[in-house]
């Protein structure tokens, strides 16, 4: 492996945690360096994640659990994932189902209200909200739109100043909101959606099984080593071994619940 490699760290990687993300690669890179894994000195963020995931070049990334089980599984292979202060049992995520105060109490007075979503391909922004309204959606069209935003952040943006009523936002996306964004002190969780596996870290699939586990090493012992402000602006309290077989609960729930209409949709991302 050579330094011209290609990394991220995406998922949360917000402009007020940045350099948290960056010495959380750095912790990453000097633990891979030390086990005979050259690395990128730096993250990319010059292309989207998407072309990253895709890339015959890539040596680490972190993705969402349903891309993942719908194209990436032929491309990539899964190192585990990072668990989260606060986020129970280790290794586990969700989303919580936003909302103003002024609007209803629960899921069910919802119905007719307008939902954004972070994209079509989102686990934590669309099917986790496809699964929490299937039981009450006999025929679907719940919401009387959606808004595809492009981001959690975008999400919450869409609900505080009003266009959106309801989204539904990842956990770790929400403890970042109530930290940096404006206007998220203002809303209210109604519910959350059952726990699934957290975003996996991914890299290109030419990996060796010894490799895979060197990578794996590494990640664990950059992440034991933090300092505490990168622990705690990033909200990271270890890593997890996993692979894509960990990811079939979010193959069933596309299976079950991936066709179903929550509304009529806009797309505000072009």
């Amino acid at each position: 492996m050579t330094g011209s490699q290609l990394v991220q760290l995406p998922m949360y990687d917000w402009p007020e945690i940045s350099t948290a993300t960056n010495a959380l690669w750095h912790a990453i890179r000097e633990a891979l360096e030390i086990r005979g894994i050259s690395a990128p000195h730096e993250l990319d963020r010059s292309h989207t994640a998407e072309d990253a995931w895709h890339s015959n070049n890539l040596l680490l990334s972190q993705t969402c659990g349903l891309p993942l089980v719908k194209t990436l599984r032929k491309h990539v292979q899964v190192l585990g994932c990072f668990t989260y202060e606060g986020i129970t049992p280790a290794g586990d995520y969700y989303s919580v189902i936003i909302t103003r105060a002024s609007c209803g109490q629960d899921l069910k007075n919802m119905r007719g209200k307008r939902t954004a979503i972070n994209g079509t391909d989102s686990y934590s922004g669309c099917l986790a909200l496809q699964c929490a309204v299937e039981p009450i959606s006999s025929t679907g069209g719940y919401f009387s739109g959606v808004q595809v935003t492009g981001s959690h952040r975008e999400s919450i943006r869409a609900v505080v100043n009003g266009s959106a009523d309801i989204a539904a936002i990842d956990c770790v996306s929400w403890q970042l909101a109530e930290r940096f964004e404006p206007g998220a002190n203002a809303l209210k969780v109604i519910t959350q959606t059952k726990s699934r596996p957290s975003l996996p870290l991914i890299t290109f699939c030419d990996k060796t099984d010894t490799v895979m586990e060197t990578m794996r090493a590494a990640i664990a012992a950059a992440v034991t080593a933090l300092d505490e402000n990168t622990r705690e602006l990033t909200g990271i309290t270890g890593f997890l071994k996993l692979d894509d077989t960990d990811y079939e609960l979010i193959e069933d729930d596309l299976r079950q619940y991936g066709d179903l209409n929550l509304g009529p949709s806009q797309d505000l991302t072009l």
